[in-house]
């Protein structure tokens, strides 16, 4: 109860779902909730078969899933999901897969909290084997006590005392035999390493805690300067995000980690999949020549340009060839449409960007819209141009220009559309047909 009231973990909560394996810490957290809350909170237990172990455990624990719910009057829920192999391995696959059910659960009941038995062995075990993957803040930090809409009420509760209870109490509960298995690093802690740091300090678990809150507090700092940082370096672009370099060269390598893992969560939703190595590869590019770029987990990448690093993914349009209908609407791969009209004279108006005109006996028909190609030019009033070169020119980064698209006839390239135009066609005092071009980017 210190616990709950500490972390204020179910102020304003009407609902909540609590992660029952029929385990000894869940049986624990069942029974020690139910006392002050049950005139409180709706609780459900939910059960998430992961189908990785034998029939026979699976079914006892689903069935005293049920009878404990019953005994206490609560529904209860057994949900079964696919585990998908992964890089980090199975149990972190389980784990993804428990928690991304028991989430959705939550959601579609309309509870406000998932409930979680870890305790401070859990924590401790935690951290050590953060320490031996070399994680960051993050990773040291362990598992909070609180991340909304997860709780965990028996995070300071050793599992020493959490067994005496339930033998007080007597309450029978499930033995994951996969626990006593020594090929697990987390039961080779449990069982070998912690047991021998113990020796050394009795109160080792306690110590870890204590180191872990201290670390938790200086990377709470940290995320603080770095959400300020955010909003002054990261410039939002219509597929990524900009990190301006005139601001981000001044931050040191703590601030500027987190602000990549911010903008990579924004993009995203979580920066499972990410690595330290994928965010130092990121900030290298600080020091990288213009157009470097590095591939991302998740369809990312990042890339070096002038005014900063970008980060994101670009849609790109594919390989376009598509006939131009004079008078019609013309829709590119859903992304830019096309309005071609046909006018007798043309008053001059400024410029814009999206439109342009051409003399309409000066281009030879038909026309139709395709992708950049490797060796394209333009005419200039001064001869050919190589497209590459006029995007230079013009300053368009690399990622942007495997996206434009080109006008043409059957001469050859008439617009570059939205960047620049062929010298010929141009509308004089003596044109009498007028080709207008209008094209519109929908996203």
């Amino acid at each position: 109860m210190r616990t709950i009231e500490q972390y204020h973990m179910f102020d304003g909560v009407s609902k909540a779902v609590i992660a029952f394996s029929a385990g000894p810490d869940s049986v624990c957290l069942l029974d020690v909730l139910h006392g002050p809350f049950s005139g409180q909170i709706d609780l459900e237990l939910v059960y998430v078969n992961h189908g990785l172990r034998s029939r026979t455990a699976l079914e006892r624990e689903e069935q005293l899933t049920k009878d404990y719910a019953a005994r206490y009057g609560l529904r209860s829920k057994i949900m079964a999901v696919r585990v998908k192999k992964r890089k980090e391995g199975i149990e972190a696959a389980a784990r993804a897969a428990r928690y991304r059910a028991l989430l959705d659960h939550m959601k579609k009941i309309g509870a406000q909290r998932v409930v979680l038995g870890h305790n401070l062995d859990d924590l401790a075990e935690t951290f050590l084997l953060n320490v031996i993957r070399g994680s960051g803040l993050r990773g040291l930090g362990s598992i909070p006590a609180k991340r909304l809409p997860i709780v965990r009420p028996l995070i300071d509760c050793r599992k020493s005392d959490i067994l005496k209870y339930l033998n007080l109490r007597k309450l029978s509960f499930a033995v994951d035999e996969t626990n006593r298995s020594l090929s697990f690093r987390r039961n080779l802690l449990r069982m070998k390493i912690i047991p021998a740091l113990e020796k050394v300090n009795p109160e080792i678990r306690d110590a870890i805690k204590r180191g872990v809150e201290i670390l938790k507090q200086d990377d709470e700092f940290l995320w603080m300067l770095a959400d300020k940082a955010y909003t002054r370096a990261v410039h939002p672009e219509k597929d990524g995000v900009l990190l301006d370099l005139r601001r981000i060269v001044r931050y040191n390598p703590p601030l500027l980690n987190r602000l990549v893992m911010k903008v990579i969560r924004d993009r995203l939703g979580s920066t499972d999949g990410f690595e330290s190595k994928h965010y130092s590869a990121i900030v290298n590019l600080i020091g990288k020549e213009h157009g470097k770029k590095v591939a991302l987990p998740k369809g990312l990448f990042a890339q070096r340009e002038r005014l900063g690093i970008y980060i994101g993914c670009v849609r790109s349009t594919g390989n376009v060839e598509i006939p131009v209908e004079i008078g019609q609407h013309t829709l590119i791969r859903g992304r830019v449409r096309l309005s071609t009209r046909i006018l007798k004279g043309w008053k001059f108006r400024r410029k814009r960007p999206d439109r342009e005109v051409f003399d309409l006996d000066e281009i030879v028909l038909p026309l139709y819209i395709r992708n950049r190609e490797e060796g394209d030019y333009i005419v200039t009033k001064i001869g050919r141009k190589k497209l590459k070169k006029i995007f230079n020119e013009k300053e368009i980064v690399p990622r942007k220009r495997e996206n434009l698209l080109l006008l043409c006839d059957q001469v050859g390239i008439l617009w570059i559309i939205g960047v620049a135009r062929a010298f010929r066609g141009f509308v004089s005092k003596g044109t009498k047909m007028v080709l207008v071009v209008d094209y519109e980017d929908i996203n």
